[in-house]
């Protein structure tokens, strides 16, 4: 093989190897959609966080059959800024079979909600980021909406990586909620 013959297959080499990386950097990035997530996530709280005056609102985030939706579950009512919990086994179970996890969000109440993240907060999303593409968002008591670093570990790393996507109105009519998870049996309907 001449020094040409050589470096026209190296050359060759080279270009299938890009195309190969581009092709998969471009399903890649199809197949984390961040923009498309957040505007889910944005749709989520705008039906969910007006909702959240007294109980919170938690949702993974999934892609199923080329559709991004939520399996949601509401918590039991917030008694304090602390007592506020969800239990998100409901939501985990109702991720469809063979469907891809892009992430979570969840709402703060308006009448204890913190604007802050919880240390629970950073914990729960930090032990998902294995999952790739994996995103995390949440809305305030005021409504605000941000995406913020699961990889984060403390809540002063996840506060310092918050963007904001916005706000959901407080008083809007929210639609019906159809499909929503019971995360107690025993909790009154939405």
């Amino acid at each position: 093989m001449s020094a040409s013959q050589q470096c026209h297959a190296r050359g060759y080499a080279r270009a299938r190897y890009l195309f190969v990386l581009l092709m998969s950097s471009a399903a890649s990035a199809q197949e984390c959609d961040l923009g498309a997530v957040a505007a889910h996530v944005q749709e989520q709280l705008r039906v969910y966080g007006p909702r959240s005056a007294s109980h919170e609102y938690f949702g993974f985030i999934y892609r199923a059959e080329g559709v991004i939706a939520s399996a949601v579950v509401r918590g039991q009512k917030c008694r304090g800024a602390d007592q506020c919990t969800v239990d998100i086994e409901p939501a985990a179970k109702r991720i469809p079979q063979g469907a891809k996890v892009l992430g979570e969000w969840h709402t703060h109440t308006h009448q204890t909600g913190s604007r802050l993240l919880s240390l629970r907060d950073v914990r729960g999303a930090h032990q998902n980021v294995r999952i790739r593409c994996y995103s995390a968002f949440y809305a305030g008591p005021d409504g605000e909406i941000y995406a913020w670093d699961p990889r984060s570990t403390s809540v002063a790393t996840a506060m310092a990586t918050r963007t904001s996507l916005g706000r959901y109105a407080l008083d809007a009519d929210a639609p019906a909620v159809a499909g929503l998870a019971a995360a107690n049996a025993a909790m009154e309907t939405p």
